[in-house]
């Protein structure tokens, strides 16, 4: 006779469960909190040296709770198949003064009675942020160009041997050996040590699609402390996305008032200057820039200007026709205007007769629109428009 035992392995994953609960928990936190966690200034003039707390739910497991202000209880009485045994949230829940039961919930009135959801503050990384962040984020129009300086270090696995590190264990064919070995031994399937088998693995060198990014920005007197910060907030996730997503991207960091001049990452995030604004100047200096190295047919190229919008009367026509000439050469170019009040600016009024296909236009009031501006630009499929106007 024989017996058939059954026994519930869910018990023994119920720590890893949690585990994935947990984890599901702090992305979907993440996901809830980004536009603030994007433009918050510690990690902004840490340079995304830090954590961060964002609040959780608590992670109690789904049980029955016994309600004290019922008059009858499951197992009270006599009952009846498919008859209700109560109600969450149900009317009269209170005790005491009236009204003391209804401050529990949200926009409840009074002192509450009833025990609330325990919310709990969890650390997050900036790897964390990021992971969530740039999951569909990619550089628009990007294509395969002739090998110029971008060349990406490549793993090919070749081989397979019988000796080697852990981490490259090949248990397919760990598996396959020690099976062979039982059948023609005619002994039990165990896996021994000589049945082990290891990938092995050569470096290699592939062309990559280079890509230049030209960061460029309005220095001039007219860009305060607010537009300042926005603007970094822009650069610091766009450069955190390029560094993350590809290997060959270059990025030239370029400034201006009245005059355009090329300058170091540092001194882009901490200049500030006096002066007027002529913004045909940064524009025509990114075009020379990649008249002189950037060829299009061999450097995905992509423009990205932030300024609050004000230009000289004299340059608009100029400023204009230098975006144009951008655009002709250019996978993608963008223009983000940082513009607290919503006001009409001088270059608003001229950019919508830019073609659509490569210029994306987005206007930002807080930083917390630079979520939705990350987005609106480097997503492949988003569609070339004014975003936020």
């Amino acid at each position: 006779m024989s017996v058939v035992t059954h026994d519930d392995w869910s018990l023994d994953r119920r720590g890893q469960t949690a585990q994935a609960r947990h984890r599901e928990k702090i992305r979907q936190a993440i996901r809830e909190n980004l536009a603030d966690l994007v433009s918050d200034q510690g990690i902004i003039l840490s340079d995304g040296r830090r954590t961060v707390r964002i609040p959780v739910p608590t992670l109690d497991e789904p049980h029955f709770r016994f309600d004290y202000n019922k008059q009858k209880h499951v197992g009270q009485g006599e009952g009846r198949p498919g008859q209700s045994i109560g109600r969450v949230g149900g009317a009269g829940q209170g005790t005491g003064a009236a009204g003391a039961g209804q401050g529990n919930g949200p926009g409840g009135s009074g002192a509450g009675d009833r025990p609330g959801e325990t919310i709990l503050e969890a650390e997050v990384s900036l790897e964390d942020i990021e992971d969530t962040l740039f999951a569909d984020l990619r550089l628009p129009n990007l294509k395969d160009k002739p090998p110029v300086r971008q060349v990406t270090d490549g793993v090919d696995f070749t081989d397979v041997r019988p000796r080697g590190i852990q981490a490259n264990i090949d248990r397919k064919r760990t598996f396959l050996q020690a099976l062979r070995r039982s059948r023609l031994t005619g002994r039990p399937l165990v896996i021994t040590k000589e049945d082990l088998r290891f990938k092995t693995w050569e470096e290699t060198q592939q062309p990559g699609s280079g890509a230049v990014v030209l960061a460029m920005m309005d220095v001039s007197g007219s860009m305060g402390m607010t537009e300042k910060y926005m603007a970094r907030t822009f650069f610091f996730w766009t450069e955190k996305f390029l560094r993350r997503q590809y290997q060959n991207v270059e990025i030239r960091y370029l400034v201006h008032h009245a005059e355009a001049y090329e300058t170091t990452k540092e001194a882009f995030y901490t200049t500030r200057e006096n002066g007027g604004t002529v913004c045909s100047t940064v524009f025509q200096l990114a075009l020379d820039l990649v008249r002189r190295e950037y060829p299009p047919d061999l450097w995905n190229i992509y423009p990205l200007y932030v300024g609050d919008g004000d230009n000289h009367p004299a340059d608009n026509e100029r400023a204009v026709k230098a975006l144009e000439e951008l655009c002709g050469v250019s996978s993608m170019t963008g223009y983000v205007e940082i513009n607290p009040y919503n006001r009409v600016t001088a270059l608003s009024r001229h950019v919508g007769s830019l073609p659509p296909a490569v210029f994306r236009w987005a206007t930002a009031g807080h930083p917390r629109d630079m979520l939705r501006i990350l987005r609106s630009f480097f997503r492949a499929d988003a569609v070339a428009s004014r975003e936020g106007a």
